[in-house]
């Protein structure tokens, strides 16, 4: 007994040092934190028709290192944003489909895009952005949303935001495979997910966990280092080139626009831009090139940002810390200001206030 209690004085006196020195490092923000976002349990639910979705009034935190302070709220449908209800004064809804970068992965729901879009398209006011977005949601997500009428959230336009891997099937994405495990009971339980959940949110763990991403980064060699989402970025230059996902992406493409069509609903799209392509646009940028013929010889209504981000002396910081894909709050500022040039230039008619 006295060699248990001494073991268990021992552990709750390092978890206390751990704790100590989590709170100095991230309070007082001794250094960037390195070790990513995530999702939290319970977030995720299956989905008949969509594979996953979110849990309808759900609230939590991104549980990896860097933005622990994060907070993840959804409303009765299970998006990431205020109740859909019709509010006083309210004139016209646009839906913004789109996955982790829409949904606004790592940064709070007040600074992302579509939360100055209304006021910048609209300076009347009377305009309601409605926030769809969902992580590693594809095109066939979209023009499943679309079957299913939004779900109820009853827009009169639709913007849907391309990412560029938008191309890969709807059970391929990682949010569906964890589902289908857990639908063949080969996922731990969700309490237990929650307990570990909470323990990941102590100082102490993350602390541990910023200490060894560090160690391992540094026992990397040269090849090693290259940042994760530039090798995603060579597998999506290299997903474009095979002709099966192509004709996949084009097909939901025209299933979404047939859709739209038939409710005589308007629409339009942007192309999320990526730190790779606009650093290097010779070795990546030739998805975002083919997207951009794709649809003109469609006719559709499209925004292309990257000039805007391109011509900016501070990319980087325009993504989140070793991310090449999502926006930090002034990224997501300078997408905001970018679309309402769009509209107001005329090539996203689907929202200008003209309509």
């Amino acid at each position: 007994m006295r060699r248990v209690l001494f073991v268990s004085v021992w552990l709750v006196f390092v978890f206390l040092l751990l704790q100590a020195a989590g709170y100095i490092f991230y309070k007082l923000e001794v250094s960037k934190p390195v070790s990513g976002y995530g999702y939290p349990a319970g977030l995720t639910v299956p989905h008949a028709e969509l594979g996953y979705h979110y849990q309808p009034h759900f609230s939590g935190h991104f549980k990896g290192t860097a933005y622990h302070d994060v907070v993840i709220a959804t409303n009765a449908l299970g998006f990431r944003d205020a109740d859909f209800a019709p509010a006083p004064g309210e004139a016209r809804r646009i839906a913004v489909l789109g996955d982790s970068v829409v949904f606004g992965a790592g940064v709070d729901a007040d600074d992302r895009f579509t939360e100055c879009l209304g006021d910048a398209v609209d300076a009347g006011g009377g305009t309601r952005v409605l926030n769809l977005g969902v992580n590693a949601y594809t095109a066939g997500h979209y023009a499943t949303l679309a079957g299913l009428d939004f779900l109820g959230t009853d827009p009169d336009a639709v913007l849907l935001g391309i990412t560029l891997n938008d191309f890969e099937p709807m059970d391929s994405v990682g949010p569906a495979e964890r589902m289908q495990r857990h639908a063949e009971s080969l996922h731990k339980p969700t309490w237990i997910a929650r307990i570990q959940e909470r323990i990941g949110r102590t100082y102490a763990a993350r602390f541990i966990d910023e200490i060894d991403t560090r160690l391992d980064y540094a026992l990397m060699n040269a090849d090693e280092r290259e940042d994760y989402h530039t090798k995603w970025m060579r597998t999506v230059v290299a997903g474009w080139r095979q002709d099966d996902n192509r004709a996949r992406f084009e097909s939901r493409l025209d299933e979404l626009t047939a859709t739209l069509d038939a409710a005589s609903l308007p629409r339009a799209f942007i192309l999320f831009p990526e730190l790779n392509a606009l650093r290097n646009p010779a070795e990546f940028g030739a998805p975002r090139l083919l997207l951009r013929d794709l649809l003109e010889r469609r006719g559709l209504d499209y925004c292309d940002p990257y000039d805007a981000f391109a011509g900016r002396d501070d990319l980087d910081t325009l993504f989140l810390q070793r991310d090449s894909i999502h926006f930090s709050p002034k990224g997501h500022l300078v997408l905001c200001d970018a679309v309402a040039q769009c509209a107001a230039d005329g090539r996203l008619t689907a929202i200008s206030r003209e309509r």
